[in-house]
């Protein structure tokens, strides 16, 4: 058999674990996959930055539901790359780091680059290893694919020297790759079933919310199905987002305190909670407005979620999917059938009240309200299209403006709270779905931070629009700073002036546009996306628009003032 040296071998286990793309920046220490790529024909989408490329595998790995790949040097090439992946491991999406490290033969010699690369990334990392062996190479690969993707998601790292990827090893010494990760769906227990549904017959007012398990365990039909047969109010969260469509009878929208689908005063007013595969974080306001005399259901393929924020009065370690599967087919054997119609017209009237404030809040702005933006982006895109977010106070307005109407469609930092992921995450989106048409909705601040991304979706002909919403400043730190010190008057460090991003991206070969009135919006979208460039449309909004998540993190943060 050949001989294949060490980066042709790493290249060609992703080959055949279906990789196709690779988001890159260059060094010496991974030259042996670069070349590879080439033969094997797996496209480098090489970005401006480390941070670019793991952004970018990040939104990858989270629409494919496979690992996005993010590949780079030794050294600052790892460490760059760690805020990207630090994102992908607190929201749970598959991504695999593959690194270049210094020689072995160097170690403790202070070699160039030399850094504990494998305990930098441990503790953002499922599964971390460094490989000493070329024969092993294959074998390790295909271990880090299947840590990714098992169970709940996350991010895997490989480490390897330039001594593991350069020389060459004779194929027929190799270990083999091992055998796909064997399916991790799990039964629930016919007892939790039985018991699921007694508290769903004692129940009045049911809550059901939905968050990314939703999504990774591919629960759409399942879902669907017990929605239908239940009838009573959803809201849905993070990838959960468009897993059940927001225009369905029973989607209310965003479960977000400061939803205009009523999420607050409903899930207040809830007897019984259900928790489907959903974290209680602070994008759910860490779940303080569920009524807390209400019993609760919460089901996670992950044991140390259980009870997280709020005791479950029944607990189920589970892959989601299989949980509605079952629940499902003990509904339709048993004939289960509910009526919650009185507790829907009371959901549906809370739903009302809470639009009608969103909009007069909306309507108050004295410019184009940042909302007005995202929404405009939501009705031209008619739930076709991926919406990706980025911001402080953009991103708020955006979840609370945008209906989601298909699950992976829907794209936001998490819990990381990371600023500059929006161009990554559109660049990544769209290599994952080229057919697709893909916004991004960001502020200006955020977009500066990876602007030079735009040149690599230029380069690689990769078109998306990004709508930035520019009230030039930091808008979200600045409104905090007003709040919290209202006598201070001028403020420092928050204030960016209105940046010609429009003007920049047609520098880079891309296509630019300025809007200055909401009106323009839908006809520059047209435009844009018709120029088959990536493009940004820079909209001058207001300045004074502050979002309700803004208000609840100055709050929190000014009780330490008492």
């Amino acid at each position: 058999m050949a001989r294949r040296q060490g980066g042709y071998l790493v290249t060609k286990a992703l080959y055949d674990l279906g990789i196709r793309d690779i988001f890159t920046l260059g060094g010496g220490h991974i030259n042996p996959i670069y070349r590879a790529c080439t033969d094997l024909g797996i496209r480098l989408v090489d970005t401006h930055h480390e941070q670019g490329a793991a952004m970018a595998a990040d939104a990858y790995g989270r629409l494919k539901r496979t690992p996005g790949i993010c590949l780079v040097t030794a050294g600052p090439g790892l460490t760059n790359a760690l805020t990207g992946v630090s994102g992908s491991y607190l929201s749970n999406s598959p991504m695999i780091l593959i690194s270049g490290r210094s020689g072995i033969e160097e170690n403790d010699r202070m070699s160039l680059q030399e850094i504990d690369q494998e305990a930098i990334v441990r503790p953002v990392t499922k599964w971390a290893r460094t490989v000493y062996e070329v024969a092993r190479l294959e074998e390790y690969v295909s271990a880090a694919y299947g840590a990714a993707i098992s169970a709940r998601p996350g991010p895997a790292y490989l480490g390897m020297s330039y001594e593991i990827l350069y020389p060459s090893c004779d194929e027929k010494e190799t270990s083999p790759a091992r055998a796909p990760v064997p399916d991790t769906d799990c039964e629930p227990p016919d007892q939790k079933v039985s018991e699921f549904f007694r508290m769903l017959s004692a129940s009045k007012r049911p809550v059901v919310v939905v968050g990314s398990g939703g999504w990774y365990s591919g629960a759409e039909e399942s879902l669907l199905e017990f929605a239908e047969r239940l009838g009573a109010p959803f809201f849905t969260l993070n990838m959960g987002r468009g897993i059940l469509p927001d225009n369905h009878k029973c989607c209310f929208g965003a479960a977000s305190p400061a939803s205009p689908g009523g999420f607050r005063e409903i899930s207040a007013n809830a007897d019984l909670i259900i928790l489907l595969g959903i974290r209680l974080s602070i994008y759910a306001g860490f779940g303080n407005t569920l009524n807390p005399e209400a019993r609760t259901v919460q089901v996670d393929v992950h044991p140390e979620e259980i009870g997280r924020n709020r005791p479950a009065d029944l607990g189920v370690v589970c892959d989601l999917d299989s949980f509605l599967a079952k629940a499902n087919l003990h509904a339709r054997k048993n004939k289960v059938s509910f009526d919650f119609h009185s507790w829907m017209k009371e959901a549906r009237s809370s739903r009302s009240r809470a639009r009608a404030a969103f909009r007069r809040i909306v309507s108050r702005s004295k410019g184009i309200h940042p909302a007005a933006v995202a929404k405009t982006v939501s009705d031209y895109l008619g739930g076709e299209g991926i919406i990706a977010v980025d911001g402080g106070d953009c991103q708020s307005w955006t979840d609370l403006s945008c209906e989601v109407r298909k699950p992976g469609h829907y794209l936001k930092g998490g819990p990381l709270g990371c600023m500059g992921v929006g161009v990554p995450f559109a660049l990544g989106a769209k290599v994952a779905f080229p057919e697709k048409p893909v916004v991004l909705v960001t502020g200006d601040g955020a977009v500066a931070m990876n602007f030079m991304e735009m040149e690599t979706a230029v380069r690689h002909s990769i078109p998306f629009v990004v709508v930035v919403c520019n009230d030039s400043a930091w808008g979200m730190t600045k409104h905090q700073i007003e709040i919290t010190y209202p006598e201070a008057g001028a403020t420092q460090g928050v204030d960016l002036g209105f940046v010609n991003f429009h003007e920049i991206v047609k520098a880079m070969g891309g296509y630019g546009e300025k809007i200055e009135s909401i009106k323009d919006l839908t006809p520059g979208l047209e435009r844009a996306f018709s120029s088959e460039l990536p493009a940004v449309l820079n909209v001058r909004t207001d300045p004074n628009a502050v979002s309700s998540a803004t208000r609840v993190i100055t709050e929190m943060m000014m009780k330490a003032m008492d």
